[in-house]
């Protein structure tokens, strides 16, 4: 245990996360994916666990103050813990296959690159039970600790499957016989008119420019959010969870 708030790291292998509850799931969900840990002494109790696996593995830990751990995690929202990880590998396309049995709801993110929408949806998807969810785009950066803060765990809960062009998610969607469907503002069927196919793909656009024309010609079905209209649009996050949440009360997860 040491004072020392240093920390060198491989960027394409490694990375720190913070904040309570993702840590907790990483360290339930891939404890041996931890390198380091970092946290204040008010976290000692509740993270003992954690801290006497690094024990017992022989992993470093140092106990710092507020201001050490923001300089270690780089954010002000660290809530007392900061993680070196080992990066979260892709799944391979075989176990997308394995998740595709059966009934269940995709998501897919065109050029969503703001990693607070893009943590609130992944800990929508995670409560939703969606299946993986498919990142388009060459410059989405998934990979930080400002995600994984968001996610508050959800990222350790949802496979996700980054893919660079339409033209593969196009022939990924037909491989696992998924239905894909594209959010059109008003252009689409109202959302509680349509009764969703039970293996649903849901296309979402990034905020601003919204979904590419690839995307509308891809998509087997437009659908829009019913509203007020006072408001020209929702929160690509909020947009998410709302269609989630129709899915699943049509399917019941």
């Amino acid at each position: 245990m040491t004072k020392k708030t240093q920390i060198t790291t491989d960027p394409k292998l490694e990375m720190k996360i913070h904040g309570l509850n993702a840590c907790l799931a990483l360290f339930k969900g891939r404890p041996s994916s931890i390198v380091r840990l970092y946290l204040t002494e008010k976290r000692l109790k509740v993270l003992s666990e954690l801290v006497k696996h690094c024990v017992e593995r022989k992993l470093a830990y140092h106990v710092v103050t507020e201001e050490e751990l923001e300089k270690v995690s780089e954010a002000s929202h660290h809530e007392g813990v900061c993680l070196m990880i080992r990066k979260k590998k892709r799944v391979s396309e075989s176990e997308l296959k394995d998740l595709a049995t059966g009934p269940g709801v995709w998501l897919a993110l065109e050029e969503v690159e703001n990693p607070h929408n893009l943590g609130a949806i992944v800990r929508s998807a995670a409560h939703f039970g969606v299946k993986a969810l498919f990142l388009i785009g060459k410059n989405v950066n998934w990979q930080n600790g400002a995600f994984y803060r968001t996610a508050e765990g959800g990222a350790e809960a949802v496979a996700i499957y980054p893919v660079d062009s339409w033209v593969e998610l196009h022939e990924l969607t037909k491989k696992l016989d998924l239905t894909m469907m594209a959010t059109a503002g008003q252009k689409g069927d109202p959302l509680y008119e349509i009764d969703l196919p039970e293996r649903s793909l849901f296309v979402m656009g990034a905020e601003g420019k919204g979904l590419s024309q690839e995307a509308f010609k891809r998509a087997k079905y437009l659908i829009n959010i019913p509203g007020s209209g006072l408001v020209e649009s929702l929160n690509v996050s909020t947009a998410t969870a709302v269609i989630l949440g129709e899915w699943y009360r049509q399917h019941g997860g």
